[in-house]
């Protein structure tokens, strides 16, 4: 149909062109009558110049002149048709040009599309021939396996029947059996009680009897033990063959369900596959109906390439003014990369000076925090796992419960969500911690959470011990970890097994320190010191409850040594609680002040006591909230009372 469409239009198109053939046949056919006008006209001549010589002249005949003015007219038209003519035979050859590249066009967009489609309608035929040799095959196969199948359920039938006859059969004969042993000896036995009771009685006799009695007694005993355990074996025989028995069941129904499941995979593929087949048959009519539709596309293309090319025209002078725009444009955008980069430049600068007012700050703060007392206490806040009643003032750090209005006090309030646990020790924490490497003196860390806070862990190690850092250029830094514990085994957390013996972590008090006798780590290439089973990104952690100590140790690089002495180092501790049994021991210990001798809570003692102390409460329980907040008031208290002390 789209063929004959196709050849509608061509005729179409040749009667329209073969027009301007009838335009000119007409025109030539005009020429031809004007020239033989003019040939008669010629032709006449002769005759009126006959007659001219013959006869004498009249008044009324035209004179020479004119009639040589009327040839040039006559001359001058012929030659503007012939003009015309060779114009529009110049334009009927353009438009056959014309006429015969389109039909090229045509011809070589059908016959592509037609091999592409042909090629790929054989495609999927032969698919679809591949997939029914398939199910072919499949349905073969099934059958064979439901024979198979019958076999089976017959022979695993034979089988059951003679397990089953076995089984009869043994407890026939094992009845029988105890039964002919049972009835031998008590024939024997009264044959013995007559000869007894015909002998006359004698003392001898009676001794015998009296004997006799006592084996009676002692065989009448074994006879029933017997009869326990041959009824044990019966019953652990009966239990074993239903044991076989069920294992030969399972076995076979094993085989059952193997083949049933290949049964129905089977089935399932023949349904896939006729899906498949059924895809592809509706596919070879789309793309018959594609190609059907691709022809009459070909037509609109035609049609269309005549007005794109009309319309090309304004495009290319709109394309022109585009360029001319974009050069524009980008002169602009240079203009502005300047303004970009100088405006970047004095933001930079900004920057700086803000980041230096702040560490300014910090450090005028933390000098503040000095003076008033040696122990800090910060909050970091996890709002969103917190109850609602809690009320954050991050500016003033307090915290204020709404219903009692009752008011805790830190030195700072952090929210989680806005610094990270990176960011905590880069910005809060670093100068706490330069201040005392300043002044040589040892200092702590203390982390309070009910919680298992393993990142906090991670991300200290990273500030102390990543490559290239402050730390690493001017001190030589060695790392202990260690967790210890009142109730179960002590750990040392560097080394790859765990020590069974509850004293394996010695511990030595010393003045402003504790020694550990533990692995000891040098830090000189960052992180890739420390050992594997340390993986700070998986954070471990600690095993149970208890308390987990970092002892970190700052030897100055450019210290003077004086003979033989060492240079003195700095010790920092990070100390670890995160469960609620710890810290309730922590405040028992420490700020309640009840006598313990627990080695947890010495150890806690003489670091709060000897050593600078952070406290960090991490705030991201609801249920065990209130506990740590009663625990930065203690920290508050403890502060007043050092304050009157100091004073």
């Amino acid at each position: 149909m789209a063929s004959q469409q196709n050849k509608h239009a061509f005729l179409s198109k040749n009667r329209i062109f073969h027009n301007p053939d009838n335009v000119s046949s007409s025109k030539s056919r005009n020429l031809m009558d004007i020239t033989n006008t003019t040939n008669t006209m010629n032709g006449s001549r002769p005759s009126s110049m006959k007659s001219s010589l013959a006869l004498p002249p009249v008044k009324d005949s035209f004179p020479s002149v004119s009639r040589s003015a009327s040839l040039n007219i006559n001359m001058s038209k012929i030659k503007d048709l012939k003009d015309r003519q060779d114009k529009i035979r110049f334009q009927r050859h353009t438009l056959r040009t014309q006429l015969i590249e389109c039909e090229r066009e045509i011809k070589t967009i059908k016959f592509r599309d037609l091999n592409k489609s042909r090629f790929e309608l054989y495609k999927k035929k032969s698919k679809q021939a591949k997939y029914l040799k398939q199910v072919r095959d499949l349905t073969q196969n099934l059958n064979s396996k439901d024979g198979e199948r019958a076999d089976l359920i017959k022979k695993n039938k034979s089988a059951l029947a003679t397990l089953q006859a076995e089984l009869d059969q043994n407890l026939i004969l094992k009845r029988q059996e105890s039964q002919e042993l049972y009835n031998n000896k008590l024939i024997f036995w009264e044959n013995e009680l007559q000869i007894m009771e015909n002998v006359e009685p004698d003392h001898e006799i009676t001794e015998e009897i009296s004997q006799l009695k006592k084996t009676l007694q002692e065989l009448n005993i074994n006879w029933a033990n017997l009869q326990k355990q041959n009824l044990e074996r019966q019953v652990n025989h009966e239990s074993q063959l239903r044991k076989d028995f069920i294992a030969f069941k399972e076995a076979k129904l094993k085989s059952m369900e193997n083949l049933t499941n290949k049964h129905r995979e089977l089935l399932d593929q023949i349904a896939t596959l006729q899906s498949e087949s059924e895809k592809l048959h509706k596919e070879i009519m789309d793309i018959d109906r594609q190609a059907e539709y691709s022809e009459q596309n070909i037509s609109e293309i035609n049609e269309n390439i005549k007005q794109l090319e009309l319309a090309n025209n304004p495009l290319i002078s709109k394309s022109l003014q585009n360029s001319q725009d974009l050069e524009h444009l980008q002169n602009q955008m240079e203009n502005l990369k300047e303004m970009a980069s100088k405006q970047e430049k004095f933001y930079n600068d900004t920057y700086n000076t803000v980041e230096k007012e702040l560490l300014r700050s910090r450090r005028l703060e933390n000098s503040i925090i000095e003076q008033k007392g040696t122990m800090r206490c910060y909050a970091y806040v996890m709002e969103q796992n917190l109850p609602e009643n809690l009320l954050f003032d991050y500016e003033n750090g307090v915290i204020t419960q709404g219903l009692s209005e009752h008011v805790y006090k830190f030195n700072r309030v952090i929210p989680h969500l806005k610094v990270s646990e990176d960011k905590f020790f880069t910005q809060e924490y670093s100068v706490y911690h330069d201040m005392c490497l300043n002044q040589k003196k040892n200092f702590n860390l203390i982390s309070l959470s009910t919680t298992p806070h393993g990142s906090l862990r991670e991300s200290l190690i990273k500030f102390l011990a990543e490559k290239d850092t402050i730390y690493q250029k001017q001190y030589v830094i060695t790392l202990q970890f260690v967790f210890l514990s009142d109730d179960e085994f002590s750990q040392d957390m560097l080394l790859d097994y765990s020590h069974n013996d509850k004293d394996s972590i010695k511990l030595k008090f010393e003045k402003h320190s504790i020694s550990l006798d533990s692995k000891l780590v040098i830090i000189e290439n960052g992180l890739e010191d420390l050992p594997l089973n340390f993986s700070c990104d998986e954070h471990p952690n600690l095993p149970h409850s208890g308390m987990g100590i970092i002892k970190v140790q700052f030897f100055p690089r450019d210290s003077k040594t004086d003979g033989n002495n060492d240079p003195v180092p700095v010790d920092f501790y990070f100390i670890e609680l995160n469960n609620l049994k710890s810290i309730e021991q922590f405040d028992k210990s420490i700020f309640k002040k009840e006598s313990c001798e627990a080695p947890i809570a010495l150890v806690l003692k003489k670091l709060i006591s000897d050593t600078k102390s952070f406290f960090l409460l991490n705030l991201n329980d609801s249920k065990n909230v209130n506990k740590l907040l009663t625990i930065s008031e203690e920290v508050q208290t403890q502060l007043c009372k050092r304050k009157k002390k100091l004073t």
